[in-house]
């Protein structure tokens, strides 16, 4: 077992870095048991261990992305981490619009000209494995802050800059969503699932993106309809995996496996309880797919465990 551990946590955001000599790096809001305050603690993972990058782990960190919030998009823009947007727990903080990124060692807010309006549960990854793009795409908020977002968006990790997909490419774009999870791989960002609104109907379509069009994809097996699962690209064996989520009944303890053709169930004797609203990533040091926290269907409360998924079981760290 690790010897720290972040708070318990759901709804927050854990970024891959690219080589084995940088860290993974987790915003944890520390949502249990109370979400009167958000503590934005930043964490970093060594592959064994979790450290505190935050002054005092139980209060709320003034060198991070203030305020403190979930539901934002955080991914590596091939030069730093990049976080935007989310809900804050006041409430007269509302739907957030703000775009910050983590050096490695401290957070900055960002100004860039025309950004997206304020979203919450929307998707962010990086287009590929080594691109300097970010992808954003879906959420809840946008302009009156109470509509279903079917906005593609581009951060362009070197100038700083986002720029709003309007080209709608050749091929029909994705009905707009939250709770979807997607993950970029080394030619495109493979998206899945979610759902039009909170409550209303779920999606189990599989979707890709190559930085100009969107493509729906017909599986020959597909997982079943979910919103809140988690997915991360696998390096070591070039596919993406999917854990957890909920339909309309029951949380899913499922792993499942995308090639870039169809899916595959995996049957592992050893997972995690069903989760929701995990964060889960490629760890670069260990070369495995690294999960943390997320709400618990034994408990239903956010959890603080830490996983690891080496292509045929899973390991509590």
């Amino acid at each position: 077992m690790t010897t720290h551990s972040p708070l318990r946590c759901s709804n927050s955001g854990m970024v891959r870095l690219p080589t084995a000599s940088q860290k993974t790096v987790l915003l944890d809001p520390g949502s249990y048991p109370s979400v009167s305050s958000y503590l934005n603690q930043t964490w970093t993972w060594n592959g064994t261990d979790w450290a505190s990058q935050s002054p005092n782990a139980m209060s709320i960190d003034p060198n991070g992305p203030l305020p403190g919030r979930i539901n934002s998009v955080m991914a590596y823009d091939g030069t730093n981490v990049m976080l935007f947007g989310g809900q804050s727990s006041s409430s007269t903080g509302g739907v957030l619009e703000d775009t910050w990124t983590w050096n490695g060692t401290a957070w900055t807010q960002q100004s860039p000209a025309n950004p997206p309006f304020g979203r919450y549960l929307a998707e962010a990854c990086q287009l590929t494995i080594s691109s300097g793009h970010v992808v954003m795409f879906g959420g809840f908020g946008g302009a009156g802050n109470g509509q279903i977002i079917t906005e593609t968006w581009d951060w362009n990790g070197s100038t700083k800059v986002w720029t709003l997909d309007s080209s709608g490419g050749t091929s029909a774009t994705p009905a707009g969503r939250v709770g979807h999870c997607m993950d970029g791989g080394t030619s495109y960002l493979v998206m899945f699932g979610g759902q039009n609104a909170p409550g209303n109907a779920m999606y189990n379509d599989t979707w890709t993106f190559n930085g100009t069009n969107w493509s729906q994809l017909s599986p020959a097996t597909s997982p079943s309809v979910r919103t809140g699962a988690s997915m991360a690209y696998d390096q070591t064996h070039n596919v993406w995996v999917m854990f957890g989520g909920k339909n309309y009944y029951n949380y899913l303890p499922e792993t499942w496996i995308f090639n870039g053709t169809t899916w595959t169930q995996q049957n592992p004797t050893n997972y995690p309880a069903g989760l929701v609203w995990t964060q889960m990533c490629w760890d670069s040091q260990t070369g495995t797919v690294l999960l943390f926290g997320g709400q618990s269907a034994t408990t239903n409360y956010p959890s603080n465990q830490t996983w690891s998924w080496n292509g045929t079981t899973w390991t509590q760290l």
